[in-house]
């Protein structure tokens, strides 16, 4: 009877190890995040683009360098890139380095429950700014993820006031990456998640029912299946002038690659 209780006991260890290591990690180079945000720019094709890329040493730790893409047609077409932050992430929390506390930020915790209070990113656990109202499992494109919903309960004009937010595994906040305690969800008018080229997960995604199950093509009006290269914006000059037809010769810049046609 001990030996079956034994045997019992190992069975349900291994179990609860392998529900462990169904995590998915959000910190990962193959991950990359593709934001629209026309509404906030006033820009007839802009967005952003977020993606880990190598890594890097701070206080004897290693983080993820996460790069940032930003591609305007407004006032002329233009691209800037940089490094934006170092992210690490251990035992399903995720971590920024925040230079001017010199510390690192808990920005996400997939640990908690429901019940679970949440705090402000750069206080203490007592600063808390909302609680996690709800805990389920989406899947999406055959993917199960877990989603916690977060509300936020605050006063404006005299009254109280709740908004909430969705924290899901591997894919961040439904406000954006950065933002995962933002008082205004949805910061971005959209919001499209691939790994190696396939769109895995977009903002609709994030609001799906109880459980429930989903989709993402990855062909919104914006974006397409490929994240290489920004959506077709036309041509331009080396001036940064819109150019209504291909020129036939000279150097032009379409898709953010330098072109040069010499007409025989």
């Amino acid at each position: 009877m001990k030996k079956w209780i034994l045997l019992f006991a190992l069975f349900c260890a291994n179990l609860s190890a392998m529900v462990a290591d169904d995590y998915i990690p959000l910190v990962k180079e193959e991950a990359v995040w593709e934001y629209d945000m026309r509404y906030q720019t006033g820009d007839t094709q802009s967005n952003i683009r977020i993606w880990f890329e190598g890594d890097t040493i701070i206080g004897n730790e290693k983080y993820k360098c996460l790069y940032l893409k930003l591609i305007f047609t407004y006032p002329e077409y233009h691209i800037t890139s940089r490094f934006e932050s170092a992210w690490q992430e251990q035992d399903r929390k995720v971590y920024v380095w925040n230079e001017f506390l010199n510390r690192k930020v808990l920005y996400y915790d997939f640990n908690l429950k429901k019940g679970d209070a949440i705090s402000n990113l750069y206080g203490a656990p007592e600063d808390a700014v909302g609680i996690v109202t709800d805990e389920d499992t989406i899947e999406v494109n055959g993917i199960k993820r877990s989603r916690l919903e977060i509300t936020y309960e605050y006063e404006k004009h005299g009254s109280q006031q709740q908004i909430k937010a969705y924290w899901v595994e591997g894919i961040g906040s439904n406000s954006a990456l950065f933002t995962p305690v933002a008082f205004t969800p949805g910061g971005y008018d959209y919001m499209e998640y691939f790994e190696s080229g396939t769109c895995l997960f977009t903002q609709e995604n994030f609001y799906l029912p109880k459980n429930g199950t989903g989709t993402a093509s990855g062909m919104s009006s914006r974006y397409g299946a490929n994240t290489e290269e920004p959506h077709s914006v036309g041509c331009f000059d080396l001036q940064g002038h819109q150019i209504k037809d291909t020129p036939k010769r000279g150097i032009y810049i379409k898709d953010g690659k330098k072109y040069a046609v010499t007409k025989r």
